[in-house]
């Protein structure tokens, strides 16, 4: 019986010793086939008064599309530098002309809009622009095409002075081109005189400055 008890008893051993090992293994496969995680790498640091990449400036606008024997071509000297387009309304006074009466021009009452839909550009009396930044330009017409459709206003060519510091520096011609509206009708009545007529209209604007 006593040697039936040490076999026994040498036995477990040898079987409890197997276990363990096996146990062993599988503990070190599961830590060699299981990858360790990994931290999302550290944004670079942001050095203080170091010079930020700058952003590559917006490609200068097409000039519009003009017939061969358009009169309001600007000189082969400037460049166009930007197009906005202006939504409003032209103002017209009902006066005595000749021997009946006519809607007057007066002036324009429009904002001009950047391609993101922001009013950046005020257009008003003497074909003024004024920019939000401040600069601005006093326009003179010196030539004009008819419109496509006689039932739109005419396209025009200013030549303009600016004034202040800003994107308007500099600018010496503008175009107004592609307008819808704004034509009045050709008469008005004796009890109209000097009333206000507001006509809408929209246009596309393009501003140029010597090379």
């Amino acid at each position: 019986m006593a040697i039936e008890s040490t076999t026994l008893t040498a036995e477990s051993r040898r079987s409890a010793a197997a276990w363990a090992a096996a146990l062993c293994a599988t503990l070190l496969a599961a830590c060699v086939s299981t990858p360790p995680a990994t931290q999302p790498a550290a944004p670079a640091p942001t050095i203080p008064g170091a010079p930020q990449q700058a952003q590559p400036a917006p490609p200068p606008p097409a000039p519009p599309s003009l017939g061969f024997f358009s009169h309001i071509k600007t000189p082969d000297s400037v460049d166009p530098v930007l197009r906005l387009q202006g939504r409003g309304v032209q103002v017209f006074r009902c006066e005595a002309r000749g021997t009946g009466y006519s809607w007057v021009y007066r002036l324009p009452e429009s904002d001009l809009f950047d391609g993101s839909g922001k009013a950046v550009i005020r257009h008003g009396a003497n074909f003024s622009f004024e920019h939000t930044d401040g600069s601005r330009l006093l326009g003179t017409v010196i030539d004009y095409d008819e419109a496509p459709d006689a039932k739109n206003l005419r396209w025009l060519l200013l030549s303009t002075r600016s004034f202040g510091d800003g994107i308007l520096t500099g600018v010496t011609y503008v175009q107004r081109v592609n307008t819808i509206g704004g034509m009045p009708p050709s008469r008005c009545d004796p009890g109209q005189q000097n009333r206000l007529l507001r006509v809408d209209f929209s246009a596309d604007f393009v501003f140029y400055k010597p090379r």
